[in-house]
């Protein structure tokens, strides 16, 4: 993304949390302030009651520092990427407004994806988004849905996800015979593990002995009862559970042994994992919800799309995956992020338009100098966005 918003003479500076062990830093450093978490999160990562309300205050915090910097830099735009505590960063949002737009990227339309979180974390999600004023969606049906919750459609814009790349080896099969199906990224209720494992025991032994799922990725559930579960269903070596952070190498050996991903998603916008493997050319077993049927299509040449709640489905799909192979690709629509970083300024600059004539009534765009995104697309700019939670292609942070 910072790649992409260069290339449409966009200038940003990200405003981030620390590397967490075995993370790289996919960001440039001049371009980068580390604001957020300091205590909580990085190689110091803590985990646990006592961190996460820590980190509650450490997001004030950055949240504080963040608004500083703004004052002292006075970007044409501030990009939000996510909005943690809502009672918070409304109020942040209001008072950065006072020195520069605000755009706020909504991942999921449903906040937090359903995950339970605290009262903290859950208020004033719809109002947090009010305040800014314009925000990106990944898909046309999180736009219909924020509409249909209240936010006005002609704020919200909807940019594609781009495909993530990452240093994949090429094809290596299992050596033990069995179709090898991978499910990655973060261990969540609603990625839908538990689905899976129910799914799994709805297949017939002789048929399972021909298959080994790896659930692979930081767990943020507990995970005794995944594992009790499988072991009631009898599941054996049908299931591999790979609980934990996989570096940059452990992660790209696990995608190139796949023969095909599963994504049994209770629900979701977009897929940080799904755009990661997008260019693997592996058959894909997916819920029917969020970006899955644009990217994976209901005609059968990339994969399988079943209801999420539906585990007799998808069995049924996990079996018809073995030896499937994908006559279609499904990275072939995604735009380049060239593209988005593109249909991004053009996003800034709306804000830009919008928030200069708010703030001065009868002021012409472009007349304020060359730092104004509005004045013309063409023209340099420079943005702040801060990302706390940095998407990586990795089993600790990738959605």
């Amino acid at each position: 993304m910072s790649r992409g918003l260069s290339a449409a003479g966009v200038a940003p500076t990200w405003l981030t949390r620390p590397l967490r062990v075995g993370e790289a830093a996919d960001l440039p450093a001049q371009d980068t302030r580390t604001l957020f978490y300091r205590l909580t999160d990085g190689p110091r990562r803590r985990q646990g009651k006592a961190a996460r309300l820590l980190k509650g205050v450490e997001h004030a915090a950055g949240l504080a520092a963040a608004l500083r910097l703004t004052r002292r830099m006075r970007p044409d735009v501030v990009h939000l990427q996510w909005a943690v505590l809502p009672f918070l960063d409304r109020i942040a949002i209001r008072r950065l407004r006072r020195h520069a737009p605000v755009v706020v990227t909504v991942h999921d339309a449903t906040p937090f994806n359903g995950k339970q979180v605290s009262v903290l974390q859950r208020g004033g999600f719809a109002r947090a988004l009010a305040a800014a004023d314009r925000l990106i969606v990944h898909t046309d049906g999180a736009k219909e849905q924020l509409a249909a919750a209240g936010l006005p459609a002609e704020r919200i814009d909807v940019v594609p996800h781009g495909l993530l790349g990452a240093a994949i080896p090429d094809r290596a099969p299992a050596t033990d015979g069995r179709w090898r199906i991978v499910q990655f990224g973060r261990i969540q209720h609603y990625k839908g593990v538990d689905l899976l494992v129910e799914a799994l025991g709805r297949i017939d032994p002789a048929t399972r002995a021909r298959i080994k799922v790896v659930v692979a990725g930081e767990a943020q559930v507990e995970t005794a009862p995944l594992i009790a579960r499988a072991a009631a269903l009898g599941l054996g070596e049908a299931i591999d559970f790979r609980f934990g952070f996989l570096s940059k190498d452990a992660m790209g050996a696990l995608l190139a042994s796949a023969d095909a991903f599963v994504f049994p998603y209770r629900t979701i916008e977009a897929s940080g994992v799904l755009h990661l493997v997008a260019g693997l050319r592996r058959w894909i077993v997916a819920s029917d919800t969020g970006a899955f049927p644009a990217l994976v299509g209901r005609d059968g040449a990339a994969g399988a799309l079943v209801d999420p709640t539906d585990a007799d489905a998808l069995a049924a799909a996990l079996i018809a995956s073995i030896g499937r192979e994908p006559s279609r690709a499904i990275d072939a629509d995604v735009p380049d992020w060239a593209t988005i970083g593109r249909l991004t300024r053009e996003v800034y600059a709306r804000a830009r338009a919008d928030w200069v004539a708010h703030r001065h009534p009868g002021h012409v765009p472009g007349s304020t100098g060359p730092r104004a995104l509005s004045q013309e697309i063409s023209a340099p700019a420079s943005a702040a966005r801060w990302a706390p939670e940095q998407v990586r292609g990795d089993g600790g942070t990738t959605r």
